[in-house]
Parts: C-alpha cells; sequence; structure tokens
C-alpha cells in the first residue's frame, strides 16, 4: 500500500491505485520544495480517503516540548479559509522515525485546498537532537561535492554528512494522496490554490523576505472595504511582518493589522486580521512589509494555514461597491523640502529652509528608541531659526514601529507651520543606524533620519526659500559654539532698563553645571545672572544636555556676557550624543520682543516711622 501511495511523482495528478478508488490530490517528494498544494471542488458530499506520511510529533526523539510535526498537510476551506483537517501527532501514528496517517474526511460540497509542508529536518541521534531550517533557496541542495552550499552546511562535516543522508532517504516519501470512490469523478473538479476571492480590489499577497508595498487608491463615495492580511508577530503587538492603511490628507491610520490580529495556525508567531471597515470618501495608501525571514520565501517555523495569502488583500462585499473605487500612482517621497537621510553613527546633522507663507508640511523621520529608557537614541527635531524654540521633535510616544527590529521608530505626520526660517535637526548615538545595523533594519533603510515634504493640494514649491543664516536684530550678545575648556566674554551696553531673553545650552548633572554661561556687571565684576541646574531642562541627546530658556529685567548699564566649559563634552567633541541645538552651545542674549520697559518713576522720600506706644507711656 505504501508503494502506491508513493508512486505519483506530480503535485496534483489523478490515477488509479487500486479497484473502484481514485487518486485526485497527490502532494509528494518534499527533497526539492518545502510546501505543496492542491485545489478540489466537489458538488456533493464526499468521504475521501487520506493517506499521508510526515514526521515530528515525538518529543522523546527529538527533544522538543512539544507534539509538533515538521512535516504534515491539512486541508482548509477555500471560501472561509478556515482549517478543516490537520495532520497531527494525536491523529497518527509511528512509522519508523516518520508518522503516518491512513484515514478519512467526509466533505461537504464546497471549495478546498490542500497543503503539505516540510519546512525544517530535525535530526537526532542518541547522542544529538538537531533543527536545521529547510531553505531550498540554497541551490545545489544536495551532493557531496557541493555540500557546503547546501542548507546543511553550517554543520561540521562528520554531522553534515549524516543529516544529509537521512533526508535524501526519508524526505522523498513524504508526502499526502486524496483517494475517493469511482462513483465520485464526476462531483470531484481540481484546481490550482489559492481560490480567488469574489470582489477583489487589491492585493499583494505570497510575499517574501524584504518586501515593502505601498499602493494608493481613493473613492469617490464612502464604502465598507474588507480586508484579509497574515503576517507575524505576537497579537496585539507590533509586528515584524504587517500592515496598515493611511490617509493621505492627513496621514492618519485609518486601520492598523496589530490590533486586530488573531493566531493564524501554524507557528505561534504566525497572526492574521480580517476585518470590516467603512472608509469616507478620500485617498488611501496601503503599507505592508516584511522582515528577513519567515515568509512566502521560506518558512523557517510552521507557516499559516492560509500560506499563500501572506500579505495584504482588499475586497468589498458586492459588485456594486467597486465602482467607487480606483487605484492611483503614488509617489511615497514627493514636494521634498529638506531630506536628512542615511545618517550613520555619532552623526549630527542640520539643514536650514524658509518658509514664504504659512503651509503643511509633512515629517517622515525613522529613527532609534533607546530599550532601556523611553527616549530616542536616533532622533529629529525642528527648530524655529529666529528664537530656537523647538517647534517639532520626534517624541518616543508618538512613533511607531519601522519594521524589523522592535527598536526601529518612524513617525509620519503633518504639521502647520508659519512663515519663517526653520533648522531641522537629525543626531544619533554610537550604532545601530544607515549601513551599520547592529540589529535588523526597518523597512525603507534608504530614508533613516528626517524629511519634510510639502502637504496638500495648496501646497507650491515656491512657497519655499533658501534659507541663509542671518544674526538676528534682536540679539544683544552671543557667545556660541564653545568648544572644550572655554573661558570667553563679550561685553554689551543698555542704554535703558530692558528686559532681556536668555537661552543657553550647556553641561550639568547631579545638579551641577559645567559648561555653563552667566551675566556680570562690568564694573564691579558682580553676577547679576547666572546659569544654575535647578533652573534648566533637558536639551535633548544625552541627559546632561541642559538647557535654560528664561526672560529677566537688566537696569541700564555696561555689562560682560560670559560662558565658560571643562575639559570634555562641548561643541565639536561630544562624548555622549549631543543637544538638538548644538550649534547653539553657549549662551545667547535677545532683546525681548515685549515693550520696552521704562526706567522705575521716582519714589518719595521715605519718612521716619515714630516708635509704637505703649499703655504705660
Amino acid at each position: 500500500m505504501k508503494i502506491l501511495l508513493f508512486s505519483c511523482l506530480a503535485a496534483l495528478c489523478v490515477t488509479r491505485v487500486s479497484a473502484g478508488e481514485r487518486t485526485f490530490v497527490s502532494l509528494k517528494n518534499f527533497q526539492d520544495a518545502e510546501l505543496k498544494q492542491a485545489g478540489i471542488e466537489i458538488t456533493r458530499p464526499v468521504t475521501f480517503h487520506l493517506k499521508a506520511l510526515g514526521s515530528g510529533g515525538d518529543p522523546n526523539s527529538w527533544g522538543h516540548k512539544e507534539n509538533k510535526m515538521y512535516a504534515y498537510g491539512w486541508i482548509i476551506n477555500a471560501d472561509t479559509r478556515s482549517l478543516v483537517w490537520q495532520m497531527a501527532a494525536e491523529n497518527t501514528s509511528k512509522s519508523g522515525n516518520d508518522r503516518w496517517f491512513d484515514g478519512s474526511v467526509t466533505l461537504q460540497p464546497g471549495s478546498y485546498e490542500v497543503y503539505f509542508t516540510a519546512y525544517s529536518f530535525f535530526y537526532h541521534t542518541a547522542f544529538t537532537n538537531m533543527n536545521v531550517n529547510v531553505d531550498h533557496r540554497n541551490k545545489p541542495l544536495f551532493g557531496s561535492s557541493e555540500k557546503k552550499k547546501n542548507f546543511f552546511s553550517w554543520f561540521s562535516d562528520f554531522w553534515s554528512d549524516d543529516i544529509v543522508k537521512d533526508w535524501e532517504k526519508r524526505s522523498p516519501e513524504w508526502g499526502l494522496e486524496i483517494l475517493a470512490d469511482d462513483s465520485h469523478t464526476s462531483s470531484v473538479r481540481t484546481f490550482t490554490p489559492p481560490k480567488e476571492q469574489p470582489h477583489v480590489l487589491f492585493k499583494a499577497t505570497a510575499l517574501g523576505d524584504h518586501a515593502f508595498i505601498q499602493e494608493a487608491f481613493a473613492l469617490s463615495e464612502p464604502a465598507t472595504v474588507n480586508i484579509y492580511a497574515l503576517g507575524e508577530g505576537k497579537s496585539g503587538s507590533d509586528l515584524v511582518d504587517g500592515g496598515w492603511i493611511v490617509n493621505i490628507a492627513n496621514r492618519d491610520r485609518v486601520w492598523e493589522m496589530r490590533q486586530h490580529t488573531e493566531w493564524a495556525g501554524g507557528a505561534s508567531k504566525n497572526v492574521n486580521a480580517h476585518d470590516d471597515i467603512t472608509l469616507p470618501k478620500g485617498e488611501y495608501v496601503v503599507y505592508y512589509f516584511t522582515d528577513d525571514s519567515h515568509s512566502a520565501a521560506d518558512w523557517n517555523d510552521a507557516p499559516p494555514y492560509d500560506p499563500l495569502n501572506w500579505g495584504i488583500t482588499l475586497s468589498v462585499r458586492n459588485e456594486q461597491d467597486r465602482k467607487s473605487f480606483k487605484r492611483i500612482p503614488y509617489k511615497e517621497y514627493q514636494n521634498e523640502i529638506v531630506a536628512i537621510t542615511k545618517v550613520g553613527d555619532d552623526e549630527s546633522r542640520s539643514e536650514g529652509f524658509t518658509l514664504k507663507e504659512d503651509a503643511n508640511i509633512r515629517v517622515l523621520a525613522f529613527g532609534e528608541r533607546n530599550n532601556s529608557r523611553r527616549l530616542m537614541a536616533d532622533y529629529g527635531s525642528i527648530l524655529d531659526a529666529r528664537t530656537r524654540n523647538k517647534v517639532w521633535t520626534m517624541d518616543v510616544d508618538r512613533t511607531e514601529h519601522a519594521g524589523g527590529a522592535t527598536k526601529n521608530r518612524y513617525i509620519d505626520e503633518i504639521i502647520r507651520l508659519p512663515r519663517g526660517s526653520y533648522i531641522v535637526t537629525y543626531n544619533t548615538d554610537d550604532s545601530h543606524s544607515y549601513d551599520d545595523w547592529n540589529d535588523d533594519p526597518p523597512f525603507d533603510a534608504e530614508h533613516y533620519g528626517i524629511t519634510l515634504m510639502g502637504a496638500g493640494n495648496k501646497f507650491s514649491p515656491a512657497m519655499v526659500a533658501k534659507y541663509v543664516e542671518q544674526r538676528d536684530k534682536n540679539i544683544i550678545a552671543q557667545i556660541v559654539r564653545a568648544g572644550d575648556e572655554a573661558d570667553k566674554s563679550e561685553a554689551f551696553r543698555l542704554d535703558r532698563t530692558t528686559r532681556i531673553r536668555v537661552y543657553a545650552i550647556g553641561e550639568g548633572q547631579n545638579r551641577e553645571m559645567y559648561d555653563y554661561g552667566w551675566i556680570e556687571d562690568a564694573r564691579s565684576g558682580n553676577v547679576v545672572w547666572e546659569m544654575t541646574y535647578s533652573m534648566t531642562f533637558h536639551a535633548g541627546g544625552g541627559r546632561k544636555n541642559r538647557v535654560v530658556k528664561t526672560t529677566i529685567l537688566l537696569d541700564k548699564g555696561e555689562y560682560r556676557l560670559r560662558f565658560k566649559s571643562d575639559d570634555s563634552h562641548s561643541f565639536g567633541d561630544w562624548n555622549v550624543a549631543p543637544p538638538e541645538d548644538q550649534q547653539y552651545w553657549g549662551i545667547t542674549l535677545y532683546k525681548d520682543e515685549g515693550p520696552t520697559v521704562p526706567p522705575p518713576p521716582p519714589q518719595p522720600p521715605t519718612l521716619p516711622v515714630p516708635p509704637a506706644q505703649t499703655e504705660n507711656e
């Protein structure tokens, strides 16, 4: 019987195996593929005879804690995509090092997809247990002269020879046959999976490693869209293979896969989402990405029940709703204003721009989260070039997972900026950046950094001008870009009592300042204002970067602005991540834009207060 079962070499065939019984599906010989499939459609109930040989499911033989098979078959309903039958340790019998199934399954009228996988190989002896991912992209797989090029080659020569021999002996025997009585011949029709789902608008499926999909569509009327997606990750958490949909007009996420997932069968990391969402009239973009492993290109663990739909599919419930849907061209990066990308380790880059009028700006930034704290290690920010106030920053709590390592983060949003000049900055720490990743990179590694783009139909490139750095007319005195062991001063004079805005960045920790500024009276040398730790807050980058922004009142007179630094961590020679506005490391005094403060009016002479009288007096 076993010889008859594995006599057909085709992936799908119809042959006679014994009197009165016909083979409708035959999935065999897994020496050359890790997944094979076939489809059957029946018009009346049929009881099928299933014969299958697989492997795994015996924890005592290969050291696995679960009764998990690595070569096995299953059947799903092609319309609902749900599991109908699966070969498992509980319904199979031991046959040497493998497991055998010989039984029946009754299927109701409908369409079904049949799968068999041999995604891995467990080699075990009395002395060792080894788990090998079977990656058929490594060619040739076998042969002693090419042994170092197959998926067993990372083992030593001693073990590799034995593993190859065992694989070559057993894998051709694995497979699944589905048979039925001759009387059912007219009731059974075969097809090639996956069965096309009705009213599909768009799909990106059977995706391999390192995929990144961006497809846009427009709805001329509100519509309910069905989303079916399969990916990898822990349900409810960041996914390493997953997708989302964004409203192009405001960059809001209207659907996100991670919030709607459930187990998809196979490995515990396989998840799927099946949702109906109602979208208003507008334009949308569908995103989907995969990491460097476990995909339709090569499963490094058990594939999901519906492996050929790995990716994302959009459809509608009835054909009438399709009329409002239209695919539209989409370019992710357009109307670029500033692009600081491909940023490497220990870099601090900045670029300015000027807006001639108020504008909507799309900010798209990729960076790295510091795993030990709720801070960003690589991040961007936007400063007002005149006031040095921070108008936008890449706050970790607003970021999304950027694919790959969990610490990869990105933010995609639209902000409104008034006319004026701005400085865009981007800082990185000493590891995990473009072209030198210490973990899996993000899905769009080429744009690691920050990009600003004009957004909306009202934006025009003519609204943007080149930024030309000029000294602010309101600056009274300034000491910036101070290096190690600096001791600088600048004199200034006030002709009247003046409100002064102080902007200073320095180094401080443990409630003590090491790089700091102050103001002293030029004649007496007395300190009239000093930058102390208690008045500062974090300036971005390393925690010891401190900034103060305050307003003080100075009388008419002559003054000296001072700044002093110690022997480390200063402009151009940072020993931790620099501040967001590193160009202004030092101290700057601005004439405050509020009304000029007049001198106080003269006070009448103070009269002596007579002593209080007592009753005895």
